[in-house]
């Protein structure tokens, strides 16, 4: 089974070395690497061109952003998975890809858990859920670092959508597992370390990342408008009790047995 690695970089070379070795250095012998330059004007083309040699495809040029990036090297792969490996970030073992693929069974994506890492050290352990629903959608995500995806499925779904600037592939998997149904499954297996200083986690990004969603959910999804209503209500008063001194206070002299238990199994 053949499987694509997608990188794409824009001035990150430092991070972008961090990647190369990390990709080729996997014990999975039919890996295709592909790698996306925005046109950098730092280091990044000098070492493209040393790693030349192990890229199955490589381009620089300009684009117009992460999106349209990511869509060039889907038109490139020619593997039957595809997973998005952005400049440096790295794989956690030399044996992710290929543990990974041990567990495939024929399903549209297969995610496994990632590790934040900042400054060069694993901050935490990011464990997501075995089943994904709308629900989980409105806050949630699985990082595409973390997501191996079956090559046809973009032919189902589609490209990922280049009117959004951060948001589209958390777009991409709603729509794939919401809209098309498509078969997905968690593995117990942590595979990348992901670098936590990309754009999507700078605080000035946040502002973008809730309209972003907010908007693709109430044009896309308005029939479930009152459900995400009430979702937000249960999840403003699930808040709202878990920080209150008085529901401290009463669990801890066991009037509210039960509250404990609801508050654990509360899905936010």
């Amino acid at each position: 089974m053949k499987i694509s690695i997608i990188t794409i970089n824009l001035n990150n070379a430092k991070g972008l070395k961090k990647t190369i070795n990390s990709v080729c250095a996997q014990n999975y012998s039919d890996i295709e690497y592909i790698l996306i330059d925005g046109g950098s004007t730092d280091e990044s083309l000098a070492i493209i061109q040393d790693s030349a040699d192990k890229l199955h495809y490589w381009i620089s040029e300009k684009d117009n952003g992460i999106y349209p990036a990511m869509n060039k090297g889907i038109k490139k792969a020619g593997g039957d998975y595809l997973l998005f490996l952005n400049s440096g970030d790295s794989f956690t073992t030399l044996e992710s890809v290929s543990k990974a693929v041990a567990y495939f069974s024929d399903e549209d994506i297969i995610y496994g858990d990632i590790n934040a890492v900042k400054n060069n050290e694993i901050v935490r352990t990011e464990i997501y859920p075995d089943k994904l629903n709308l629900t989980y959608f409105i806050d949630g995500a699985i990082p595409h670092q973390a997501m191996f995806i079956k090559k046809s499925l973009f032919k189902r779904v589609g490209d990922y959508s280049e009117s959004l600037k951060i948001t589209s592939d958390w777009k991409f998997q709603i729509d794939a597992i919401c809209k098309h149904k498509c078969a997905y499954k968690h593995i117990p297996l942590t595979i990348t370390d992901f670098c936590g200083d990309g754009l999507s986690s700078a605080a000035e990004s946040q502002r973008l990342i809730k309209h972003e969603k907010e908007t693709v959910l109430l044009n896309e999804y308005a029939m479930f408008k009152a459900d995400l209503h009430l979702q937000a209500e249960l999840k403003s008063l699930h808040l709202y009790y878990r920080n209150s001194n008085r529901v401290k206070w009463l669990q801890k002299l066991n009037i509210l047995k039960r509250f404990s238990t609801w508050q654990s199994n509360f899905k936010a």
